[in-house]
């Protein structure tokens, strides 16, 4: 009998000893850039829009205490042609109007601070960003021009493209002494989803890329001191 009493001891001491280490303050760093074009698959032109979201939590005694999420674009924005060098494009400051009859200046982001729920789930952190719908995004302005003869076609098909794609994107399009150029707006969810889960270990990474390589993600979970 006090052999089984012994035993029972060791296990519940080796169960603290194997779950102490997930107490903490938890990072989940999620790096992101979205490749948004204007154009049709050999005709495009458009911008490369990195952003960032960071999702900051407490575990205490095994559990998920509390936790915030931050999120903001990043600086280096990069353009693309395609055929190389016959688009001209750049950002262009303009303003956004939102379903809720809101305006904001461009490049805008819906949420830059939010708050965050979550749930331990053995080794795993499940998190729950209190995002309403549809979650966040941002709403970028660019423009791409062309002095090329092919930006008539250019013109005239990408808007079928865009609408097929789904994209949320407006243009508004002007031809003018051999020029070719375009305005447009384009409006993007960014993560985190209503939910998201990962195994709660230090170091953590993923890389995700999407069929078209439109849109790339690495995720990096690391524990960044004692609670």
């Amino acid at each position: 009998m006090l052999k089984r009493f012994q035993y029972l001891i060791f296990f519940i001491l080796s169960i603290q000893h194997a779950y102490a280490d997930m107490d903490g303050r938890w990072q989940l760093i999620i790096t992101g850039s979205d490749q948004l074009e204007y154009g049709t698959e050999f005709l495009a032109g458009g911008v490369t829009i990195p952003w960032q979201t960071i999702l900051e939590f407490n575990i205490k005694n095994s559990r998920f205490d509390k936790g915030t999420g931050t999120a903001r674009l990043l600086p280096d924005m990069t353009t693309h042609s395609r055929p190389e060098g016959m688009f001209d494009c750049q950002q262009e400051p303009g303003i956004f109007a939102s379903n809720s009859g809101q305006s904001f200046t461009m490049p805008h982001l819906r949420y830059q601070a939010f708050p965050m729920l979550g749930e331990v789930k053995e080794r795993n952190i499940l998190l729950k960003p209190y995002l309403d719908y549809p979650g966040n995004y941002f709403a970028v302005l660019y423009e791409c021009s062309t002095n090329d003869g092919r930006g008539s076609v250019w013109i005239e098909r990408s808007p079928r493209i865009a609408r097929e794609l789904g994209k949320r994107q407006n243009s508004q399009s002007v031809i003018k002494d051999g020029i070719y150029s375009v305005n447009i707006k384009e409006v993007k969810n960014i993560p985190p989803g209503p939910e998201l889960s990962f195994p709660l270990e230090d170091g953590y990474e993923l890389m995700l890329t999407d069929e078209y390589g439109a849109r790339k993600l690495h995720y990096h979970l690391t524990r960044i001191g004692d609670e």
